[in-house]
């Protein structure tokens, strides 16, 4: 959903030192922590000195996801998490290139978008190289292994795949991402509108009304959608201010029309929404230059900031993913100790166990 920027942001890990609990305190310390609330914490960090980042990332269940880290002018590399642990995996791209999506219907059918448009696929094996378009792929929508869409705007536009061959959507042209409830319904967006896939076409809807206002400075946009069902969509917009991005706004579609339902001012542009799995959705997001990293939650009507593993001057979020039936979600990007450090470390944060 994202264009991956050359700029590189600053990060640093912070460590609580937390006091020993001896004797008779330590059954109810163990109690309090079995206890303990899910909360977002470091699955996997990749030190490197060439800025190594996440992403893109794409997962099928709590225990079976992908994540592509870029290494400077390196081919990116493909992680795969299987059970509660990550291992690198071969993987086809180019030198230089950069994974700009990745989407997945099952872990036998995982599909990746470069930003050079390459499209690569996982069978459950093994990668191989799909298709190449001439320019930047921002996003794709993987339903199956014979039905996936591929979004570039400005790039090649929108394309669909039935198992055989590429046939270009003129309906689609504008959009940059899309979220799938079936093949025959697809939502999508780009620039100030959001778009429904309905098997035969696709029907573009403005929402510029709800996003902030334009000024001389700022330029509102559509970033991302996420479709729960017929009734329940999500989308997120920014104002697009000049400097620091933003402010945020959470837009939401009742399966009759869509209403603004969240909005913070003090935050940049969202980079990714997604379902929690309990029915709220997180929210990355970045904030002014060169990037200050932080997650919201919007869930029963209220947006909130949410603890983190790392300051937001230190973090940056890029992309996120959540499997079916689970809260265990995961969102990907980079650290950085300083403004003057010479390099980041990719990281990779999980929501619960």
């Amino acid at each position: 959903m994202r264009m991956i920027s050359p700029a590189r942001f600053l990060l640093t890990t912070t460590a609580a030192a937390g006091s020993v609990v001896l004797a008779a305190a330590m059954p109810a310390a163990s109690a309090s922590l079995a206890h303990a609330p899910a909360a977002w914490h470091v699955s996997l960090q990749v030190p490197g000195s060439s800025f190594p980042e996440f992403t893109a990332v794409t997962a099928t269940s709590g225990s079976s996801a992908w994540a592509f880290a870029a290494v400077g002018s390196k081919a990116p590399v493909a992680y795969q998490l299987s059970g509660s642990s990550w291992k690198s995996h071969s993987f086809p791209a180019k030198a230089g290139d950069s994974v700009q999506a990745a989407a997945s219907s099952s872990a036998s059918n995982v599909w990746a978008f470069t930003f050079t448009g390459q499209v690569l696929r996982f069978n459950g094996s093994s990668w191989a190289a799909v298709k190449k378009f001439s320019k930047v792929i921002n996003s794709g929508v993987v339903v199956s292994s014979t039905d996936v869409w591929v979004f570039g705007s400005p790039g090649p536009g929108t394309w669909h795949y039935n198992g055989h061959s590429w046939t270009h959507s003129t309906s689609g042209s504008g959009l940059n991402g899309g979220s799938a409830l079936s093949a025959s319904s697809i939502w999508a967006y780009g620039g100030t509108s959001v778009a429904h896939w309905n098997g035969s076409t696709w029907t573009k809807t403005s929402v510029a009304s709800l996003l902030p206002k334009n000024t001389q400075l700022s330029h509102s946009f559509v970033g991302g959608i996420y479709a729960a069902s017929a009734s329940n969509v999500y989308a997120i917009g920014s104002g697009g201010r000049q400097d620091e991005g933003g402010p945020l706004v959470l837009l939401h579609y009742n399966g009759h029309a869509w209403s603004r339902v969240a909005e913070n001012t003090s935050l940049g542009d969202p980079t990714a929404v997604i379902p929690d799995g309990s029915g709220g959705v997180w929210i990355p997001v970045r904030t002014a230059f060169p990037g200050d990293g932080s997650m919201e939650h919007y869930s029963h009507g209220a947006l909130s900031s949410v603890r983190l593993p790392f300051s937001p001057p230190h973090l940056l979020l890029v992309a996120a993913a959540i499997g079916k039936h689970t809260t265990a979600a995961v969102a990907v990007g980079y650290t950085r100790k300083s403004f003057s450090a010479k390099t980041t470390t990719a990281v990779i944060l999980r929501y619960g166990s």
